[in-house]
């Protein structure tokens, strides 16, 4: 309870300090009306043109990532012109390999890259997205082959062991 509590509190500065930006707009989307920059913004509304429903401001491990899709644990997040700071890249850096051993993967994108390849992004996105989800199928796949095959082999343990009952009461029938 308390962690949930903070963690509306970080998501509440978060949103306050966006909406304070110059530039800044708040974008309606199925989970309500979130403030993005002007980049998250247009990388949104081209995932969104791109048919994918990416969630915006995830917590992934206590960090909140721009874009994420849960279904595939895969972070994108857009990366302004403050990315190239020095103690802003090793700070992310160091949050890439806290939600990367989450089990989760980041791609992230430059601010003039979405600026003038937003649908180049977004068409990256969709083929990390379609593969991951891929990769998802067949592990699911394989763990109902896996269930299934499981369920045969107690069946067939079951009859083995009532097997000799079945023999004696044959037995006795015949008698």
């Amino acid at each position: 309870m308390w962690r949930d509590a903070r963690r509306a509190a970080i998501y509440g500065q978060l949103q306050y300090e966006t909406a304070s930006r110059p530039n800044s707009k708040r974008v309606p989307t199925p989970f309500g009306d979130i403030w993005m920059s002007p980049i998250e913004a247009q990388l949104y509304e081209a995932m969104r043109l791109a048919g994918l429903n990416p969630v915006p401001q995830f917590c992934v491990s206590g960090y909140f990532v721009d874009f994420a899709f849960p279904d595939v644990a895969l972070a994108v997040e857009a990366d302004g012109a403050a990315f190239h700071e020095g103690t802003r890249h090793e700070r992310d850096r160091k949050r890439d390999w806290i939600i990367g051993r989450a089990g989760w993967t980041v791609k992230r994108f430059h601010g003039t890259t979405i600026y003038h390849r937003a649908d180049n992004c977004a068409y990256v996105i969709r083929k990390e997205v379609d593969a991951r989800w891929a990769w998802v199928q067949a592990q699911r796949e394989w763990a109902e082959a896996r269930a299934r095959e499981e369920a045969l082999r107690r069946q067939a343990r079951r009859e083995a062991l009532l097997r000799p009952f079945k023999n004696f009461i044959q037995f006795l029938k015949r008698a």
